[in-house]
């Protein structure tokens, strides 16, 4: 039986963000209609083409993902120390950028289906957001003095370049991905200041 015709935008975004993510970019409108429990011609109404279905769905997850993100890294450098602040951060990237990377894989197949603008307005905004924690980290001492906004780019860039060969099932070497973001971490973390015995 089809449900009311009162589903909401935001379940045709998360049915469409499951059947995506599931089947890849030749899923079908039909079959997010058939999640939805709704005719095609319902989600025809909110969505002109399965394109902008298709953009509306990984760019509100792309969304959603650096909002939790920011909101649980926030959470994350009140209650920690500085090196297990920064672990903490490269792991919720680590996490975050597994999820994302299909989809940028998908939308780079598939040209018609990206919105540059959107993607360069949300690129900017995640090297922005570091590029101003990490000045704060450098500023507090928790931080080596670099650029932050090299930092910012070199940390985004190890992450997603360390996300890209997993996805390739590419072994670079049998370094593993928790020893991967320790030793990053360590490359950017000060050191902690050495105590001198009194004599």
């Amino acid at each position: 039986m089809a449900r009311p015709q009162g589903i909401t935008d935001e379940e045709v975004l998360a049915a469409a963000r499951a059947v995506f993510l599931s089947l890849g970019i030749s899923a079908t409108v039909e079959e997010v209609a058939e999640r939805c429990h709704v005719g095609v011609a319902t989600i025809f109404r909110r969505f002109p083409s399965k394109q902008a279905l298709f953009t509306a769905a990984m760019n509100e997850l792309n969304d959603q993902e650096w909002a939790r993100f920011l909101a649980r890294r926030a959470e994350a450098g009140e209650r920690q120390g500085a090196r297990e602040a920064l672990l903490e951060l490269a792991r919720m990237m680590l996490e975050s950028s597994r999820k994302m990377m299909p989809l940028i894989m998908m939308k780079m197949a598939n040209p018609s289906m990206v919105d540059r603008e959107a993607n360069a307005r949300r690129a900017l905004s995640i090297v922005r957001a570091l590029t101003d924690q990490f000045r704060e980290e450098i500023a507090a001492g928790r931080m080596i003095p670099v650029d932050p906004r090299v930092a910012a780019r070199i940390w985004l860039g190890a992450i997603r370049h360390t996300v890209m060969f997993e996805a390739l099932g590419t072994a670079i070497d049998d370094l593993s991905s928790d020893g991967f973001i320790e030793g990053l971490v360590d490359m950017f973390c000060a050191p902690a200041p050495v105590k001198r015995r009194k004599k």
